[in-house]
């Protein structure tokens, strides 16, 4: 995605929020109304995040901060003086911060990286990372909406997982676990294999009531994906269990489809 300097700015500002209430307010409602920017606010809070697992909790020496904002890019910071107010926002929020000192370097850094050549790789990654999930995400949509206009939206109608379970060997090499909810109001009904990124991947079908809920699984590919999502007032709900990514898909509403999930992950803890 393309982040203008003025909103990267302020974005990093509110992450550690030196912004004034008003200012506050509207990047939140940003921030609400474009999911691009929601995106970027969470891994700018992941990289945060990850400095003060891996970094230690001390201020940033005056050497490292300066030769971060030394190396931010002209096209980034056009006022002459800009280096030298944001170097001491940093300063002054690292001293009276009550939150980890590393938090204001992670938002520095972050200014650092879109600056410099390692900002261009990335914001590529991030880029990559954000269209390979809404790829696969809208394909796993696509085919919840196909099975649910066939005449029925399983290859194999069967509700005892062991049938299920089995049924994909040979047709796809994810060996998926295939819990049985029925007792939790999830029975299970069948199986189909759906073409995700153009590998054959295993889905289970589970019923509430009249609502179909298609369980898809796909390797991870390190991919991070959003707990819960909304494509077209259909429900999306993943999570990832060691090397395979799960996801749920349903019109089913947000609470009932998160609460499938929850039983969903405890089995597969189990089975783990």
């Amino acid at each position: 995605m393309t982040i203008d300097s003025e909103t990267l700015l302020l974005l990093n500002a509110y992450h550690d929020g030196e912004l004034s209430p008003g200012e506050a307010l509207s990047m939140q409602r940003r921030i609400e109304e474009e999911p691009e920017l929601a995106a970027f606010a969470r891994r700018l809070a992941d990289l945060s995040s990850g400095l003060v697992d891996v970094l230690p909790g001390e201020p940033a020496p005056e050497r490292l901060r300066g030769a971060i904002f030394a190396s931010l890019s002209p096209d980034l910071i056009h006022d002459t003086n800009a280096d030298e107010r944001a170097a001491e926002k940093v300063s002054q929020h690292a001293m009276f911060s009550t939150r980890a000192p590393w938090s204001s370097l992670a938002a520095a850094l972050m200014i650092g990286l879109v600056g410099g050549g390692l900002g261009g790789s990335y914001l590529a990654h991030l880029a990559q990372n954000e269209t390979l999930e809404a790829t696969i995400e809208n394909e796993i949509l696509a085919a919840h909406l196909r099975g649910l206009i066939a005449p029925q939206p399983f290859d194999i109608a069967s509700s005892e997982s062991h049938t299920v379970k089995p049924w994909f060997n040979g047709r796809t090499t994810i060996a998926p676990t295939t819990p049985d909810l029925a007792a939790q109001g999830f029975p299970l009904v069948g199986g189909r294999v759906d073409v995700i990124d153009r590998q054959p991947v295993p889905v289970m079908v589970y019923k509430r009531r009249q609502h179909t809920i298609s369980v898809t699984v796909t390797a991870s590919k390190n991919m991070a994906t959003r707990a819960n999502d909304v494509i077209d007032g259909t429900n999306v709900t993943s999570w990832t269990n060691g090397n395979l990514t799960y996801w749920a898909i349903s019109d089913l509403n947000s609470g009932e489809l998160s609460s499938f999930a929850d039983l969903y992950r405890k089995r597969l803890a189990g089975a783990g």
